[in-house]
């Protein structure tokens, strides 16, 4: 859309006779900017209209920001205690951007349910300040976190998060993380521990049948929660799992 045309819009959201309910103020929940290239000015401008008490937008998606754009992004959200869904996917958020990100995440009033953060060039350095996210914020359900080097040391942290009684979240992917089987105990341990979790997405990872083997120990208990995992594993390698768990229960 060209400026002129964004200018046009603008004015038609702000008009007190809008035609479409969606495009009132207050009534404007879901903004999609994905393929846009708003600048800094353009970010700190829209997350000035976020914080303000009249914003009743619940869904962002894709705002094309930075590092810098996230202090702004973060200063909004701690006005807004209606966003309830957000998609940062494929910007150069860094782990500098999500840890601004955590620190109002991990506030009582943020009420953030739904983050996804696909290939936001994430390291495992971010991951235990997200941990502490899991544990603090009794609204976030789903983490989504796939196409980020986050590393069998950034999933380990994670699981501490996980495993905690507090923990509310029931979807996590980690597609395409780099994972291997030595982050495996630590996920059996956050799967068996986790009150919640029903939802893990390990798809694109070299977990190896070691690895597998121990994951499918865990999903065969019966305190283990998980109804969907998203893996290419074969019928023998799930049998050999369970097998190994039949041995070790008649022990």
């Amino acid at each position: 859309m060209a400026t002129q045309g964004v200018k046009a819009l603008c004015e038609s959201l702000t008009a007190s006779q809008c035609a479409l309910e969606k495009l009132i103020n207050q009534s404007l929940t879901h903004l999609c900017l994905s393929s846009n290239s708003l600048g800094r000015e353009g970010v700190n401008l829209l997350c000035r209209a976020i914080k303000l008490p009249s914003c009743g937008l619940q869904r962002l998606n894709e705002c094309n920001l930075d590092v810098a754009g996230c202090g702004f992004l973060a200063f909004a959200l701690m006005g807004n205690k209606r966003m309830t869904h957000l998609s940062l996917s494929m910007n150069p958020v860094e782990d500098d951007g999500m840890n601004l990100l955590c620190e109002v995440l991990m506030e009582p009033s943020c009420h953030l349910q739904d983050l996804e953060m696909v290939k936001c060039h994430l390291t495992a350095t971010c991951c235990k300040k997200l941990s502490c996210v899991i544990t603090r914020n009794k609204h976030l359900k789903s983490l989504d976190l796939a196409v980020n080097a986050l590393g069998d040391d950034g999933i380990t942290a994670l699981c501490e998060g996980l495993r905690h009684r507090r923990a509310s979240v029931w979807r996590l992917g980690l597609e395409a993380c780099g994972l291997t089987s030595g982050c495996c105990e630590a996920l059996a341990a956050a799967i068996l521990g986790s009150q919640h979790l029903t939802s893990l997405n390990l798809m694109r990872n070299d977990l190896s049948p070691e690895g597998m083997t121990t994951l499918c120990l865990a999903l065969a208990q019966p305190t283990c929660n998980l109804q969907i995992i998203g893996y290419l594993i074969s019928r023998a390698l799930l049998l050999e799992g369970l097998r190994k768990n039949r041995e070790t229960t008649c022990k």
